[in-house]
Order: structure tokens, then sequence, then C-alpha cells
């Protein structure tokens, strides 16, 4: 596990396609959602390179991947973005959909211009039309505990389903890389009930609260105010986010019960990480817009049997190295990693061996915000509103240090420009 894993982007479609393309943000002038229709036509996704040593490439689940389809001349939007990953992400098979939010709202749109549900534009989406759960869906979609089958129908179960299908009908012969993509813990947070069982509100953290910061953080990093919520709503909120943790849990378990009862047990490699996290009341905040250690510190576990020992990992690392991690573990040409302008490979890290290239510095930015973490501090680079954090004595992020050791706050505003500037 690594407890220093940092995302580079703060939103979904930043952060997994900057990871996939090892370019950051602002080289792809991606920072929110919806701030590019597509990848620059020359970018290049280290699953390519794996496809390139001969392994067989799966995507299964939820698809914020951004590659160009001008090009592409396909029958319905699931046939024009399969392509795309195949074409220029390197994928051989691919399952994927909007995700449960965006399907949710795609079906209440499709449904109120038209009446009934059009095919061709989500796959899940489809798979509830066929099956008859399409109305189920719709009506549980909000704050109603689920009802769909949370193995086969209820979309994270449905995907790890698609994937353990996908894996038993592959060769063991030929090796593969299957990147599954679970659309929770993303709300609306309505997984089975059996996953709020036991989760009392006495046993949750204590929400980190505005009146303990002694300063302000700037309104652009103020994510979702909690008011849309209203306090009395925050721990039901926080209560049911967990609960979603807990069902993509039992969904990891699944797929790891497969594994470890098929031929690949000895010899599958896998990272588990989320590409971002959430605010869920604390600092008066919901969303993810943000740059405080709710957001930016993704959940990184590595695993890679007879490989190396159990370690916790404290040196600052990005998401992004997991793609030159991929390759070096794949045994790729070192000049082809090393053609690989951003990111390092974590496998020195991983076995004790030396080699890493890492300075301990990890970033991470929005729009206008860039930080930089290295283990202990995190600097927030902005000329008129620069902030510095002390994470060993002030885990909460509650306290501006930059007057307590302005060396440290210029040493990372330093480190910050040369990353820009390269």
């Amino acid at each position: 596990p690594s407890i220093s894993a940092m995302v580079q982007g703060t939103m979904c479609i930043p952060s997994r396609n900057s990871m996939i393309t090892n370019k950051y943000p602002h080289e792809l002038g991606l920072y929110e959602n919806l701030d590019i229709g597509q990848l620059p036509e020359n970018s290049i996704s280290f699953p390519s390179y794996l496809k390139d040593l001969g392994y067989t490439n799966f995507w299964i689940g939820k698809n914020h991947l951004i590659p160009g389809r001008d090009d592409i001349k396909a029958k319905n939007v699931i046939d024009s973005k399969v392509i795309a990953l195949q074409r220029k992400m390197g994928f051989d098979t691919v399952y994927q959909s909007y995700g449960r939010s965006q399907v949710l709202h795609l079906v209440r749109r499709q449904m109120e211009s038209s009446g009934q549900w059009e095919k061709g534009k989500d796959s899940y989406g489809d798979f509830l039309f066929d099956n008859g759960l399409l109305e189920t869906f719709v009506k549980e979609g909000g704050l109603i505990n689920t009802s769909l089958d949370p193995d086969e129908a209820y979309m994270d179960g449905h995907f790890t389903t698609r994937a353990i299908e996908k894996l038993e009908e592959h060769s063991a012969n030929r090796p593969f890389f299957m990147w599954l993509n679970f659309s929770g813990p993303h709300g609306p947070f309505n997984v089975p009930k059996e996953f709020l069982t036991g989760l009392k509100l006495r046993n949750m953290p204590d929400i980190i609260d505005v009146e303990s910061e002694n300063f302000d953080m700037p309104s652009e990093l103020k994510s979702t105010p909690n008011e849309t919520y209203g306090d009395d709503a925050i721990p039901g909120y926080r209560r049911r986010y967990i609960a979603s943790i807990a069902y993509i849990d039992a969904q990891i378990g699944r797929l790891m019960r497969f594994l470890l009862s098929s031929p690949y047990k000895d010899n599958t490699v896998v990272f588990f990480f989320s590409d971002h996290g959430i605010m869920t009341g604390d600092h008066g905040l919901l969303g993810k817009n943000t740059l405080y250690k709710e957001v930016l510190n993704a959940s990184l576990i590595i695993s890679c049997p007879g490989m190396y020992d159990h370690q916790i990992v404290e040196t600052p690392v990005e998401l992004m190295d997991l793609g030159k991690t991929a390759l070096n573990i794949a045994n790729a040409p070192q000049e082809l990693i090393d053609s690989i302008e951003n990111g390092h490979s974590l496998l020195p890290l991983l076995t004790g061996e030396h080699g890493y290239t890492g300075k301990g510095l990890a970033f991470s930015e929005t729009r206008n915000y860039k930080s930089v973490f290295d283990g202990t501090y995190k600097y927030i680079h902005h000329e008129e509103s620069p902030i510095l954090f002390n994470l060993k004595e002030d885990p909460d992020e509650t306290e501006n240090w930059l007057d307590k050791n302005p060396e440290k706050a210029e040493e990372l505003r330093l480190s910050v420009l040369e990353w820009l500037n390269k």
C-alpha cells in the first residue's frame, strides 16, 4: 500500500486521461470533465505499448476516456466508443458505460423526450432494457436501496461478472492486461441495503469542522459547499458513501477469489487504485474540485505474488507512475520506458532495489491552482493566495504554515515552477 499516492486531476475525466496518456492535466488542457471533447490526436496510451509486447488488453466498466472519434464511422455511440478505445487506446475487447449517474440522467432524459429507451447509447442501459430492469433502475436511482441483483444487475457487480467471464474465456498461454473500472463509490449511493448494516454514525471519523481552520481556503477550491444538503444530512451522506465503498470491496473480493482459483493466481499483478476522492462534509464541503487530501490522496495497493514482501510505501508517488510500472513489470525495453516523458516506475520501490528515479514529489492541479506534496508538506501554488500544509503536524489541514516555514514554501514553489517549465 502507498499512503502518499496522489491524483493528478481532481475529476474523473482529467484524472483518467492524464493517467493513461502520461500527460499532466495542464499538458492536455483538461482540468474539469467538459474542458475538451477529445484528446489530442498524438496522444499515446501505455496499454498500446503492452499490446505491442503481446498482451491481450481488456477494458471493462465505466469509461471516461476521450480518444478522438471524428474519423470513426459507426452505427451508434456504443460502437464508436468501442472502436476508439481499440484503435487509439490499445484495447482488444471493450465493454464500457458512462457510469451510473450519467446513465440515470440519460435514461430520464430519453424518457422525457421520447418516452422510451433508445438502444445504442450505452451498453449498461441496453442490458437493463433487454432484461426488463430499466424501470427499476430509474425508480431506485436516487437514495432508494437497490433491489437489483448485486452481482449480476447492479452496475459494478455487472462489470465484475463481465470481467470474470472474459478472463474465463482467455487463453492462459497469452499475457493479459485488464482495466476494470468501477462506477462506485460515486453517487447516487443506493447500494443493496445489507451494506448499510452495522454502519453506526458513532463509529465514523469526526467531521473536520470549518471552525477548526485558522485560514481561508480560496473560494475556487471550496468545491461544493454542503449547504446543498445541510448539516443534518451530512452524517447520512457519509454513511451511504461508506456503504458504497463496502459494496465495491465485496466486488473486488469476488474478482480476487476468482483469480486465486484460476491459472493466473501465481503471476497476476493487481493494481487497486481510485481516480480521486471526494469531500463528504469535511471543511464544510462536498464534491471534488479542491486540493484537500480527501480528494488528492488516492487509494493505491499493488499486489504481485512472490515479487516482494508486504510493505507500506511513504514516498510520494503519482497515479501516472502506474503506466511505467506496468511496462516495467511486463519487461518492456528500458529505452521504451525512458521515452515516456512523465512518471516513474515504482518497481524499485516495491522490490527495494536501486533505480527509482523520482524526486519524492507528487503534483496535482486544478485550473488555476497547482499543488506539490513531499511526504510532509503540501504546497498549493497561486501567486496571490499560496498555502502550505504540514501533514505530519496538522493532518486535518486546518492551518496555513506559510509564515511558520517560509523556506519550505519557497523550496516547493520553485519545484512547481520547474515542473511547469519542464
